[in-house]
Formats: structure tokens, C-alpha cells, sequence
């Protein structure tokens, strides 16, 4: 008789940050520029009129379309938690990126950045604060969300309430996913 495959327990709510953590550079880095913002479908670039390039960091494009595609994560919502400087800019550039493969980003019929969202929280003030917000709006427990940041003050704040947070310094990469799903899985099993 063959074993049953286990089910990993996943987390609710996958919440990120933008500036240095899913897009460099930072939207401040922008200043003298910014909007309006041109897209390149080729590349999945975002460039602002003084010509600064943002590109999406490290496997944040693999991750965003193995949530919204997976069937394994059919229960599993993206929301954002960002102090970015200039929010009308962020949101302006995740109508422009595309998630899924790169001939879909490249014809244009991969989802926008935008469009995966469920919860956004982009405005000045604590992430922790910011992780409440999105915990009262979707009724899912900080407990049950995950939350990806570059700055180390950040995790510990959002670690304090009990969301599982993971230090990303130069991006989200695939280990970071990987270490995520491991220990959300852990700790969800104990």
C-alpha cells in the first residue's frame, strides 16, 4: 500500500515588500524622475522619464506566479506592506509588471503585479502596523501570514506579533521561498 503524500500546511497570506525587496532601485532613488513610467514587455522592466530602469528582484516573478498558479496555494492570497516614498509610484508599476513565463510576459497575457494583489498596505508607518491592517481586512490570523522584508528592524517589529518573518537583503530569492514554506510548515505542525 502506498504511503499518502502529506499535505504541506501553507501560509494564508504571503505579504511583501516592494522598494529593495521585490524591485530595485528604491522609489526615493527616483526622485528627479518617476512618473510617468514606460514598460517593456521584453525585459519586464519599468523605466521612469528620466530614464532609471526598475527591474524585479531576484525569483520574486517565479514565486507571485507559483502562488497564483499553483493549485497547491489555491488558498493562499498576496498582499503587499511598503513605506515606499512615493506610493502613487509603486502602484503605478505593479499595473505595469507581469507575472508567468516570459513568452506570456512577453505577448502580454501574463497577469499584472497588480492584479495578484488581494491586500495592500503602501503608506508611511510600521509594518507591524501595516500587518494588523491587512489581518483585520482579510480576518486571517498574523499567525497564519508570512511576510518578506529587506530591513532587519522590520522582521524583528513584524516577528513581535507573530507573523513568520524572513530577511531578505538583496531581494526575494528562491531559498528565501524555500525557507519560508519549510519553517511556516514546521511551525504550523508542532
Amino acid at each position: 500500500m502506498a504511503a499518502a503524500k502529506l499535505r504541506q500546511v501553507l501560509p494564508r497570506i504571503v505579504v511583501f515588500d516592494l522598494d529593495n525587496c521585490v524591485w530595485d532601485p528604491e522609489m526615493y532613488q527616483l526622485w528627479g524622475g518617476g512618473a510617468p513610467f514606460r514598460y517593456c514587455s521584453e525585459s519586464n522592466t519599468c523605466t521612469d522619464r528620466s530614464g532609471a530602469t526598475v527591474r524585479l528582484m531576484g525569483a520574486t516573478v517565479d514565486i507571485w506566479h507559483q502562488i497564483s498558479t499553483d493549485p497547491d496555494f489555491a488558498d493562499t492570497q498576496i498582499a503587499i506592506a511598503s513605506c515606499c516614498d512615493e506610493p502613487s509610484w509603486a502602484e503605478e508599476i505593479l499595473k505595469m509588471f507581469r507575472v508567468g513565463p516570459p513568452d506570456a510576459i512577453a505577448s502580454g497575457s501574463a497577469p499584472t503585479m497588480s492584479s495578484l494583489v488581494t491586500y495592500k498596505q503602501i503608506h508611511k508607518g510600521s509594518k507591524k502596523g501595516h500587518l494588523r491592517e491587512i489581518a483585520t481586512a482579510s480576518g486571517v490570523a498574523l499567525s497564519e501570514m508570512v511576510f518578506f522584508d529587506d530591513q532587519r528592524g522590520n522582521i524583528k517589529d513584524v516577528s513581535s506579533v507573530g507573523v513568520l518573518s524572513i530577511l531578505t537583503p538583496n531581494g526575494v530569492e528562491a531559498a528565501h521561498w524555500t525557507q519560508c514554506l519549510d519553517q511556516f510548515h514546521s511551525r504550523s505542525t508542532v
